[in-house]
C-alpha cells in the first residue's frame, strides 16, 4: 500500500470567476496532435484565439462561475471538436447540472474520513496502460467494490467526478483519445443493481455524458449476473444516441472473450491480466486525490447562479428531473 500524506485541513477556498490561476497548455506527443488534427479538427495556430472567446464568453455570460485557464478550456474545445457553440452548450451544462447536484458536487474532501472509506472501495480505477500511446484509456469500474451498507449511489459517482476532474486536468490522452470503459459485475448479484433512484440515475447520465468533456469510446461488461440484459436496457435508455452508437459488448463471464479487446498486458490481475492486483492502482488515486485535494475542494466554489442568466437554461426541457423549467431559478448557486 502505498504511503498517505495528510494535508492540513484549510476552512475557506476562495476562487471569484475570471481569477483562477492561468496553467499553459501543455505540449503533446506527435501522435496525439495527429489524432487531435484529425479527429478532433484542431489546429494549433487557432487555440490561443478559440480561448480567449471562451473566456470573454464566460465572462459575459454573467451566471457560469468556472475556471478560465486555458488547459481546462481546452479539453471542452477537444471534446466539441473545437466547435465554439458546442464549447458554449457544454460548459454550460457542465456547470448547470454540477450545481443541481450537490449531493454529488459538495463535500468532496478527500481527507474528510467517510469519504476516505469511499475512495478505498476502489468502484471506479482508471487503469495506466493502453496497447498504444493514442488508444483511449481505460476505465474500470467493479460493480462489486460496491457496499450499500456503507455509503449510497451519490457517493460513488462524487468519487467518480473526482477521478474524472483530474483526468480532465491532467491526462492528454484520455482528453484526446477517450475512454472505454470496462464494467466488472464481479459477484454482485443483479438485485442490488437495482437500489438505484431513477430520476437520480437521469441526472448522472446528464453529468457523465452531456455535461462531460471526457468522452466514452465503448463499454465492455464482464461477469454479468442473471438478469442482466434487464439491466442492459435501463443502461442504454440512460444513454444519448452517441453513445448507443459505441461499442457496447457484454462478455459474460469470458475472459478470453475480454482478452480480445484488451490484452493481458494492460489488465490487473483480477482480469486475468499482467499489471498486478487493482488494489495498487486504488491506493495511488487515492493519495493523487490527497494530493489535489486543494483543487478539488476549490470546485465548489465553481457552478451557476440561476439569477444571473440572460441565456435559455439548457435543462430547462428536463421536467421529469426538475418538475419544471421555471424550478431551476429556485436553485441558486450560492
Amino acid at each position: 500500500m502505498s504511503a498517505k500524506v495528510e494535508l492540513p485541513m484549510k476552512e475557506v477556498f476562495s476562487v471569484p470567476v475570471g481569477t483562477v490561476a492561468r496553467m499553459p497548455v501543455r505540449p503533446i506527443l506527435d501522435c496525439l496532435k495527429a489524432k487531435a488534427a484529425s479527429e478532433l479538427n484542431e489546429k494549433e495556430k487557432t487555440i490561443p484565439e478559440e480561448l480567449e472567446m471562451i473566456r470573454t464568453w464566460i465572462k459575459q455570460s454573467g451566471h457560469i462561475r468556472g475556471r478560465m485557464d486555458d488547459q481546462f478550456l481546452l479539453g471542452f474545445l477537444r471534446a466539441c471538436k473545437h466547435s465554439l457553440e458546442r464549447v458554449k452548450e457544454k460548459l454550460d451544462t457542465y456547470y448547470t447540472i454540477r450545481s443541481v447536484l450537490p449531493e454529488v458536487m459538495r463535500k468532496r474532501d478527500p481527507l474528510d474520513p467517510f469519504l476516505r472509506k469511499v475512495i478505498r472501495m476502489g468502484v471506479s480505477v482508471p487503469l495506466p496502460k493502453t496497447v498504444k500511446p493514442d488508444d483511449p484509456k481505460i476505465m474500470l469500474i467493479r460493480a462489486d467494490a460496491f457496499d450499500g451498507d456503507v455509503c449510497d449511489f451519490p457517493d460513488i459517482l462524487k468519487v467518480f467526478t473526482m477521478i474524472g476532474d483530474i483526468l480532465l486536468r491532467d491526462d492528454d490522452q484520455m482528453v484526446i483519445c477517450g475512454q472505454a470503459a470496462i464494467i466488472d459485475f464481479g459477484h454482485s448479484s443483479s438485485g442490488h443493481l437495482f437500489n438505484f433512484n431513477l430520476s437520480f440515475l437521469r441526472k448522472a447520465s446528464i453529468l457523465n455524458q452531456q455535461g462531460s468533456p471526457l468522452r466514452q469510446k465503448g463499454f465492455h461488461f464482464i461477469n454479468t449476473p442473471k438478469g442482466f440484459d434487464l439491466v442492459l436496457n435501463i443502461f442504454k435508455g440512460l444513454m444519448t444516441e452517441k453513445n448507443r452508437n459505441r461499442t457496447i459488448i457484454s462478455h459474460g463471464s469470458s475472459l478470453e472473450s475480454l482478452h480480445k479487446y484488451f490484452p493481458k498486458s494492460i489488465l490487473p490481475t483480477e482480469l486475468g491480466g499482467e499489471l498486478g492486483p487493482v488494489q495498487q492502482f486504488v491506493d495511488e488515486w487515492e493519495q493523487r486525490l490527497i494530493d489535489n485535494r486543494a483543487y478539488l475542494v476549490e470546485e465548489e466554489l465553481l457552478g451557476v447562479d440561476e439569477s444571473k442568466r440572460r441565456n435559455t437554461n439548457p435543462l430547462a426541457e428536463e421536467k421529469d428531473l426538475f418538475g419544471t423549467a421555471g424550478t431551476f431559478r429556485k436553485l441558486e448557486f450560492d
